[in-house]
This record gives structure tokens, C-alpha cells and sequence, in this order.
């Protein structure tokens, strides 16, 4: 009877990153952002290159602008990480280098392989993010992190890369871009089997270990356990469920598993940046990044227009045809040798700037290296 009446009365470890109404409403509730704009493509048949474009503006060139509001913009990030800030400019170079590899062997192998490159590295940005919010919420509710809680470690990377191969092995156009046919073969059949069976397995070994902790009488981390019931499904939902991974081209799926991660950048680069700049309203000590986080609409409005001058110059390059873009035009296909197009090398120059944002992030978000970061932060 004691027994019972101390499992029913067992407390939930409830210490949120920023607060409860913040983080769900910009941590884990955007998740649900996804499963709508799949319902608007495939219930509604509302274009993904709509679709795409509208996030792109709205979400996730903002979110890039948040990584320069904190670094680039901030006068004390020039003193004390100037070298980083510099030498990290050189990921805009790879893409035009191989471009103008391809153009002097004559052959589109470099342009392709590093298409393939900069996507997986896109899809792992997404999955180190979300991977770093879990180990947020496991420090702030007492919990071990990192590495050192193996458990949470290999549950979270299993249940986020073992969809993505059934995702690579169900969509057309991932199986175009690797030279794979039309018709899955036995041993690719066997390999979703594999993918899986290991996120299922996973998900069990993870729910018992959260079961064992609740038994033993010990408080469960309710705030990371939301979390992870956010972004695991929706990974699921969108890589291994074969009518949606076969129907969504790799443009919507890339706005699919995006938007949630800009969501959270963004909340967590604006109360960084309201902690860190604050008391600093005339930028005498920071600099611009001070001015520019005055207050949430002046931060906004600057990431929209960086956006919208940065991506529209694009757009126009690679003869994207998005809304008051010029669509394909003169430019855009002319060719450059080895029938690559001003539009590839384009499409090659801006993801130097997906690279630099990538790179600059895994250096700059060390939160248990950096103690001046865990005190803004507020997790120290």
C-alpha cells in the first residue's frame, strides 16, 4: 500500500530552459508547425516551392541572421574570437572551387558529390541542434549529459539517422542524386528493414530506462521528454512513413525537418541575446548587436530584410521561380563548361553560407565549455 501510494505521488522534474510558456511555445510546440504544412502539400496540394519560399523568408533566413547578431555584430566576440569569425569565411569557398573543378575536368561528378555533402551536412546541422536542446534540459533537471548518459546519447542519434536512410532509400529524387534506380532492390529493402527496427528498438530501450528511473522513485524530466516527443515523431512521421517520404520532394522535406530548428534558434538566440545585451541599450560595450536586440521587432525586421536582399540576389542567379523572382532567365543558363550553368555555381556559392552558419554555430554553442555562454544562458 505505501509502496503504491509513493509510485502515484512521484514528482516530475519541471526546470525549463527559459521558462514553461517560452519553451513550448518555441521549443517543442513548432513541431506541430510541420505536420500542418505536410497536410497544406499533400491534403491541399499547395505547392512546396510556396511553401518553401515562405519559410525561407520567414523563418529560416532570420534564424541565420541570429548566429551574426551574436558574433559579427558584437564587439566583444571580435576580441575575443576575431581569428574564429574570420577564418570561418573560408566555407564560402568549397562550392565555387568545385564548380570550377568540374569546369576544368570537364565532368558535373565534383558539383554532384558536393550537393550530396552540403544536404547531409544540412540534416546533421538539424539533428546536432536538436541534440544540444536535449542535453539543455537534461542539465537543467539535474540529469548527466553528453556522452556520459549513453543511454540518451545513442537513443537520440539511433532515432534521428536510422529514419533518414529509409527517407534516402522511399524519396525519387534521393535515389536520382545517388545514382540508385527506380525499384528498391532486395538489399535495400533489407536496410530499411535494419533502419527500422533499430529506431523501434531504441524507442523501447529508451521507455524502459525512463521506467526503471520512475520506479526507483526518481523524478522524470518531463520538460526533456516533451521535447523528445516533439521532434522523434515528427522525424519518423516524415522519413519512415513510405506514402510521405515517396511524395514530398526534397525541397518540402528539407522545410519539414528545418522549420522546428529555426523555431528554436531563434528562441534561444533572442533570450541570449536579451541576457546578454540588456543592459547595454546605447551599445557603448557591444556594438550593434546591443542596438540590434533592443527589442524583439527591430531583431526581426533585420533578419527579414538581410533575407530578402541575400536570397532574392540568389534567387535571381539560379532562376529560382519563386514570387517576384525573375524565374529562369538568360543569366541562369548560361553555361560555364561541363554542363554546368551560372545557376550551379549559384546554388554552389550560397551554401558557403549554410557552411559558415553551420561551422560558426558548433564553435560558438559549447555551453559545457564555455562558462561566459552557461551564465547567459542562465543553466551555469
Amino acid at each position: 500500500m505505501d509502496r503504491s501510494i509513493a509510485v502515484a505521488d512521484r514528482a516530475l522534474a519541471l526546470h525549463w530552459i527559459t521558462g514553461p510558456r517560452y519553451d513550448l511555445l518555441l521549443y517543442i510546440a513548432p513541431a506541430l508547425v510541420s505536420y500542418a504544412l505536410l497536410y497544406l502539400h499533400l491534403g491541399l496540394g499547395v505547392p512546396a516551392l510556396l511553401i518553401y519560399w515562405a519559410w525561407t523568408l520567414s523563418l529560416d533566413g532570420p534564424h541565420v541572421f541570429g548566429t551574426l547578431s551574436r558574433t559579427y555584430f558584437d564587439r566583444e566576440e571580435w576580441r575575443t574570437r576575431g581569428r574564429l569569425l574570420l577564418l570561418s569565411l573560408l566555407w564560402f569557398l568549397p562550392g565555387p572551387l568545385l564548380v570550377a573543378g568540374g569546369v576544368a575536368f570537364d565532368s558535373r561528378l565534383p558539383y554532384l558529390w558536393f550537393l550530396i555533402f552540403a544536404n547531409l551536412w544540412a540534416y546533421w546541422h538539424v539533428v546536432r541542434q536538436h541534440y544540444g536542446f536535449l542535453a539543455l534540459y537534461q542539465r537543467k533537471n539535474g540529469e548527466t549529459a553528453g556522452r556520459e548518459n549513453r543511454i540518451d546519447y545513442w537513443f537520440f542519434y539511433l532515432v534521428m539517422l536510422a529514419p533518414f536512410v529509409c527517407f534516402v532509400l522511399y524519396n525519387p529524387e534521393a535515389r536520382m542524386a545517388l545514382g540508385l534506380g527506380p525499384v528498391r532492390g532486395n538489399f535495400e529493402e533489407l536496410l530499411i528493414v535494419v533502419a527500422k527496427g533499430a529506431t523501434w528498438s531504441a524507442l523501447a530501450v529508451y521507455a524502459a530506462k525512463e521506467l526503471r528511473r520512475w520506479w526507483a522513485g526518481q523524478p522524470l524530466n518531463a520538460p526533456k521528454n516533451l521535447f523528445l516527443a516533439a521532434c522523434v515523431p515528427l522525424h519518423m512521421v516524415v522519413c519512415t512513413v513510405e506514402s510521405v517520404a515517396a511524395h514530398i520532394p526534397i525541397l518540402l522535406f528539407t522545410v519539414l525537418v528545418t522549420q522546428y530548428h529555426n523555431f528554436q534558434y531563434t528562441g534561444i538566440v533572442w533570450y541570449y541575446n536579451r541576457n546578454r545585451y540588456g543592459g547595454d541599450g546605447d551599445g557603448r560595450r557591444f556594438g550593434w548587436a546591443s542596438l540590434l536586440s533592443r527589442n524583439f521587432v527591430t531583431y526581426y525586421a533585420a533578419g527579414v530584410l538581410f533575407t530578402v536582399l541575400l536570397r532574392y540576389g540568389n534567387w535571381g542567379l539560379n532562376g529560382m521561380e519563386v514570387p517576384g523572382g525573375p524565374g529562369p532567365n538568360a543569366v541562369s543558363a548560361t553555361a560555364i563548361g561541363a554542363g554546368l550553368t551560372i545557376a550551379d555555381l549559384a546554388i554552389a556559392t550560397w551554401w558557403g553560407i549554410a557552411f559558415h552558419h553551420y561551422y560558426l554555430d558548433q564553435r560558438i554553442w559549447r555551453v559545457s565549455k564555455d562558462q561566459r555562454l552557461k551564465s547567459d544562458l542562465k543553466v551555469a
